[in-house]
């Protein structure tokens, strides 16, 4: 008789080898973290869709500095990311298998690095984007663990199966996005109520006023100053702007950057700086010496304001203002007797300056300035 103990296996059991449940653990983040990938690039390309919601966490992380690379959206990298490591965990040669885990440890530390910048720096979390870090993090540590293994031998249909996957986990999220209607566009509508004290000290007869409180690494004030600069300038003269830092604890550089600017005021060149910070990446105190220096400010002045507490005096008795004129969150603008929490259109911000010009019953006076911090 045949020793049956001894027979070679064949090769078409070979091929039908389970496949190593770290493997496939690797595919499903995978596929997860490049369908919740697929959903942010909605998001940040086209409309809110997955994750909107105004002044959300979502909101936040999408329109802070940090989310984008050279101007390119992140989710971007992660559609990238996720769909490379599905090809290289499908191709399954040795070559692969090391492409592989060199992806993963990438992943990890991307995963851990966009968690704590959420956590740390920016103090708000995206839902979709946690799941996107989690899943980076869950797919290195699988290809970490599978580094020194063979890999199983994969079979066609399963191979189709995860190509059929990938593509539909970026195909669906984007046809799905792209198939809704755009929102109504936000309407910030004015609250109208008695003036406070701190407001109504800074009004000038003949010229529309305006207070606006602002953190100069503050997205959403960054959005504001978009929309503001064009409308101010459209009314030459006509429209007084007061400017009251209120710098956030949680923006790490929001502070340096309102002394900056509180020194380049002394100079006559604050509205100037406020313009460059809130345009600019780099708001350290390193980066508003070189703003200042651009700007032509006299250095050993600027140095010597920095290094005094003036700027301080001055923030201080801006929170003071703030906290006075009832300022819930920021930005937050007063026009004439008008209130707007939150980011306010051109179109809201022009018809509230037409409101307060009507109000106003002296006629402007030519030497007004455009812009000024009232007792300094």
């Amino acid at each position: 008789m045949a020793d049956t103990a001894n027979r070679t296996p064949s090769p078409s059991s070979s091929a039908r080898a389970p496949v190593d449940r770290r493997d496939i653990a690797l595919r499903v983040f995978a596929l997860a973290g490049l369908a919740f990938s697929a959903m942010l690039l909605i998001d940040y390309v086209h409309t809110p869709v997955f994750c909107g919601g105004h002044a959300s966490g979502c909101d936040f992380v999408r329109h802070s500095r940090y989310a984008r690379i050279g101007g390119v959206p992140l989710p971007v990298f992660g559609v990238a990311f996720y769909a490379v490591v599905l090809m290289a965990a499908t191709a399954a040669t040795e070559g692969a298998r090391r492409f592989l885990a060199l992806l993963g440890g990438v992943g990890v530390m991307a995963g851990l690095s966009f968690v704590g910048l959420q956590a740390l720096v920016i103090h708000h979390f995206c839902k979709l984007c946690l799941v996107v870090d989690a899943s980076a993090i869950a797919v290195g540590t699988c290809a970490l663990l599978m580094a020194r293994d063979d890999g199983a031998v994969l079979t066609a249909r399963f191979r189709s199966l995860t190509l059929a996957a990938t593509l539909g986990a970026i195909a669906l999220p984007i046809a799905y996005g792209l198939a809704q209607p755009a929102p109504p566009p936000r309407v910030n509508a004015p609250v109208i109520e008695r003036m406070p004290d701190v407001i109504a000290r800074e009004q000038s007869p003949g010229v529309a006023t305006v207070v606006e409180f602002v953190d100069f690494e503050c997205p959403f004030c960054r959005r504001q100053q978009e929309a503001l600069a064009p409308v101010l300038a459209s009314y030459e003269g006509r429209v007084r702007l007061v400017r009251r830092n209120v710098p956030l604890s949680f923006h790490e550089h929001a502070r340096d950057a309102a002394r900056a600017q509180c020194c380049a005021e002394e100079q006559g060149r604050g509205d100037r700086m406020a313009e460059v910070l809130f345009t600019s990446d780099e708001i350290t105190p390193d980066g508003c010496e070189r703003l200042a220096q651009r700007l032509g400010l006299d250095m050993a002045s600027y140095r010597s304001c920095l290094a005094s507490h003036r700027p301080d005096v001055l923030l201080e008795r801006d929170a003071n203002d703030a906290r006075a004129a009832g300022v819930g969150g920021l930005p937050t603008l007063w026009i004439g007797r008008e209130k707007f929490e939150g980011f306010t259109t051109a179109d809201a911000l022009r018809a509230s300056i037409d409101r307060a010009l009507r109000a106003s019953t002296t006629p402007a006076d030519a030497s007004t300035p455009g812009s000024a911090r009232s007792g300094t």
